[in-house]
Order: C-alpha cells, then structure tokens, then sequence
C-alpha cells in the first residue's frame, strides 16, 4: 500500500497542489526521454518489420508459390534496383484477396493483392504502385508512423502518471486501438511525396511513369463500382482530387520522366506471366458479411 493511499485528505491536497505546479518541468524532462524512447532507427525498423511480416503471413492469406513469386521478382527487380535504401533485404509478396489494395511495413516488405493485379491492364501500372509503396518505406514513413505511435501511447500513459491512477486493462487496450487507427492513415504530404517516388523510380528503372496516374483511374473507377474492394486502400492512402494532376505535372516537368513515358520497357510478358499465376490460385475466401 503507498503512501499516499494511507494519507488524509489534506495530506492528498498539498501533494496534488505540489504535482500541478511541477508539471510543466514534469512535462519537458518527459518530453526528452519520450522522444528518444518513441525513436525508430534503422535496426529495429528491419527488427520491427520482421515481426510484422510474420503476423501478416499468419492472419492474412499471403501466397508463398514459386509459380506467383517468380514473375513478381522479375516484375519488381528494376525498381529495387533504384530504391534509396540499399540497406534492406527488400521483400515483396502477392495476398490471396479480391479487395484492391497494396501496403508496405517496415524493413522493406511490401504486399499486393490479387485484386489490385487482376485489375491492372499493363505493368507500368503495377510497378508505379509498387515504387509508390517502395517510396513510403525508403522515406520512413512507416516507421514514423510507429514513432508517433509510441508517442501517443506515451503521452497517455504520461497523463495517467500525473494523474496519478493507472488505466485498466480494457481502458489501455482501447487507448492503443484508437492511437493505431489515427496514425494509420499517411497524411497528403506523405502520399505526395511517395506518388513523386513512384515516378522516380519507374524513371529511373525505364519504366513508363504513367503507370501511376493510371492506376490512380483504376481505382477510382473501382471505388464507383464496387466501394467495398478498394475502402483498405483509400483509408491509408487518401486520394485527394489534385493528387493524379500532380503526378501528371511531375512527369511533364522532367524531361527523363517525359523519355521514359515515350520509350519505357514494357515487360508484358513478366506481368502477363503473373496475373496468369494469379488467377491459377485458388478462390479467395469471401468476405464476411457484417450486419444481421
């Protein structure tokens, strides 16, 4: 039993006046070790993601056949080959699911659905998604995206501190789930900068970097006809109604990107050869239904 448990009420008084006074100085030294805590580096990023990808193998139906993995290594060598990051064992995977969607975790691992590749019609289609999702890891987003995590989770366990009680167990854990679905979301200044990657890297790689825009129609033809498929990808990637325009604009003002779009590798027969192996896999499970 502490201390202050056993105290009277006037003891709790004058101890409750002296914490409201020190926090502010509470507050700061907290901040600096906070900071530092809530910091991601490059270790426990690769450390982070591992894990990460090992949950996801587990709860999502992620394909591991040499008939589906071999042409999209082929698919995704070129963009690899030009990403920043040369210091991740870059991995990439197809999921057995109709929605339409494609997501990158920490220390290179990046996921496509079945979805998206069925619907894509040509490859620079894909490879500008995908050096999109590459672009969101080699500018740590994704791992900023865990440090803000943490630094909400602390600052909530900060304000139970000071107030001084403890959060129960359902309380803390709801805390967690909201702090997660908040920062899920990448912010438009991320999506841009990740869209501006894309092009990049399909550039760099001679792939046509119209790709992107393209998709970008894609999915929102998509999202008119069927929402249901696409809403993952939309809720962490927000589509703002300027964000094809600006693709469209960093490709014109660039003249290697301009070159690219006139004579960039096609590839068809690697993205053929895929979306064959795709649709030979079995039938993804259905949705389950909500509601009654």
């Amino acid at each position: 039993m502490g201390f202050l448990t056993r105290s009277g009420p006037a003891m709790r008084n004058q101890y409750a006046k002296k914490r409201r006074r020190s926090l502010p100085l509470l507050a700061g030294a907290l901040g600096l070790v906070g900071a530092a805590a809530c910091a991601v580096g490059v270790q426990e990023e690769r450390q982070l993601g591992d894990q990460y990808a090992a949950a996801v193998d587990t709860g999502m139906p992620v394909v591991h056949d040499p008939a589906v993995q071999a042409p999209l290594d082929a698919a995704v060598r070129p963009l690899v080959a030009v990403a920043a990051r040369r210091d991740l064992p870059w991995t990439f995977r197809v999921v057995n699911t109709t929605d339409v969607n494609a997501f990158a975790i920490p220390g290179g691992h990046i996921y496509v659905t079945r979805g998206l590749i069925e619907h894509a019609t040509s490859y620079n289609q894909l490879a500008g998604v995908l050096g999109h999702e590459i672009g969101h890891v080699d500018l740590r987003h994704t791992a900023r995206q865990i440090e803000k995590q943490r630094a909400a989770a602390l600052g909530v366990g900060l304000g139970y501190i000071v107030l001084g009680r403890e959060p129960g167990a359902a309380e803390g854990q709801a805390l967690n789930v909201v702090a997660a679905a908040v920062f899920a979301r990448f912010s438009r200044e991320d999506e841009r900068a990740a869209d501006h990657a894309g092009v990049r890297y399909t550039t760099a790689a001679g792939i046509d970097p119209h790709g992107l825009a393209d998709m970008f129609h894609i999915l929102q033809q998509v999202q008119g006809t069927d929402p249901g498929a696409i809403e993952q990808f939309f809720a962490s990637h927000p589509m703002t109604a300027d964000r094809i325009a600006d693709v469209e604009r960093t490709i014109a003002a660039d003249p290697a990107a301009r070159a690219a779009a006139q004579t960039g590798r096609k590839d068809a027969t690697v993205f053929h050869e895929l979306q064959r192996a795709v649709h030979a896999l079995p039938a993804p499970r259905p949705k389950p239904r909500s509601g009654p």
